[in-house]
């Protein structure tokens, strides 16, 4: 589910950049093309907008934007009020209410807070879309007092993502508005107020700290507890694991938290890493929260099979247990790793 999320606000956030030549007799499809390989990047601006996820109240956001640092204020359902500034170095999150704020450095780009540029981000969604959806122009129109292309993207097989609308401004490609519907989740996001040259104060990406607050430096590289297959027995009882004797057990890593009981097996075939088999109680997921689009059948059971891009996975729940297999290696196949699956064996 988290993966549905961060797709769906990649999308609602979007910037398509590109040049602002003249793109009318160009077809859809190349207008998203040469917005990949032209970009154009809005170095200053200030923007207002409505972010409607259907539950609830919907969010309403500030952001000013300058020279790469930025300032978000979030207003959400039931009061909630965030204010994040990222100046560069770090980023700060000041939670209003319970008074608090997190701090992440990213003076280090390897800690994994670098912004996607545009032609990144644009490529991450057309490298999900470009095969699995129909692309059109669905004609012109005013968001915020600018003039965009509409632009439709439209199913036409299984995809993790579902049908994709986007109002993209005609002069600088910045995405004013979406509409995203991915696995049951619509998601609305529209710039109500958009000024592409404010004067911003720097002043403005220095979070004051107000008195009282507690600051909590949160460390941005995540790292697993190692475990021993005993531990997980003890934790989780009988479950599946892979047998066969090409596959070798690397690592057992501990997934899980407080509330919530989840393990990862780390396979290696050949030497080089080839699977990850993940396990936790059925009783922890949400039914409704499935990633897959295709159904399939594992060990007799129901189970669902997902492919985008690199990224593919099987799961499937067999007493009371939830499988997920992550296929890491490139050369590895669906058809090898469902005979796995099929010999794999219960610990105890």
């Amino acid at each position: 589910m988290k993966k549905l999320i961060y797709a769906s606000i990649l999308m609602a956030g979007l910037l398509l950049g590109a040049c602002s030549e003249e793109t009318s007799n160009l077809s859809p499809q190349e207008i998203l093309d040469q917005a990949v390989q032209d970009t154009t990047t809005l170095q200053t601006y200030y923007g207002e907008y409505v972010m409607d996820m259907g539950d609830e109240q919907p969010m309403t956001i500030k952001e000013w934007v300058k020279d790469g640092k930025r300032r978000i204020e979030t207003q959400g359902s039931n009061n909630e009020y965030f204010i994040t500034v990222n100046d560069g170095q770090k980023i700060m999150m000041l939670d209003v209410n319970e008074n608090i704020v997190h701090q992440y450095d990213i003076s280090n780009e390897a800690a994994g807070f670098t912004s996607p540029t545009l032609k990144e981000q644009a490529s991450i969604l057309l490298n999900i879309v470009e095969d699995t959806h129909d692309i059109k122009i669905a004609g012109k129109e005013k968001i915020a007092g600018r003039n965009t292309y509409h632009i439709v993207a439209t199913t036409k097989e299984k995809s993790l993502i579902g049908d994709l609308e986007i109002w993209v401004d005609k002069e600088n490609w910045m995405v004013l508005k979406s509409i995203s519907n991915s696995a049951s989740i619509e998601m609305v996001s529209e710039y109500k107020v958009i000024e592409l040259s404010p004067t911003i104060e720097d002043e403005l990406f220095v979070l004051e700290v107000p008195e009282g607050a507690v600051v909590e430096q949160l460390d941005t590289e995540i790292t697993f507890e190692q475990v021993e297959l005993e531990q997980v027995i003890e934790k989780l009882g009988t479950f599946l694991v892979f047998t066969d004797d090409d596959l070798v057990l690397e690592t057992i890593q501990d997934y899980g938290s407080k509330n919530r009981s989840e393990y990862a097996f780390n396979y290696s075939k050949g030497g080089e890493k080839w699977l990850t088999l993940t396990i936790l109680p059925s009783a922890q997921i949400d039914n409704e929260a499935s990633l897959a689009e295709e159904k399939v059948t594992v060990r007799n059971v129901e189970g669902e099979q997902m492919e985008m891009g690199n990224f593919r996975l099987i799961q499937w729940a067999e007493n009371n247990v939830t499988y997920n297999v992550m296929i890491e290696h490139p050369d590895a196949t669906f058809e090898e790793v469902y005979a796995y699956i099929e010999s794999m064996e219960l610990v105890q």
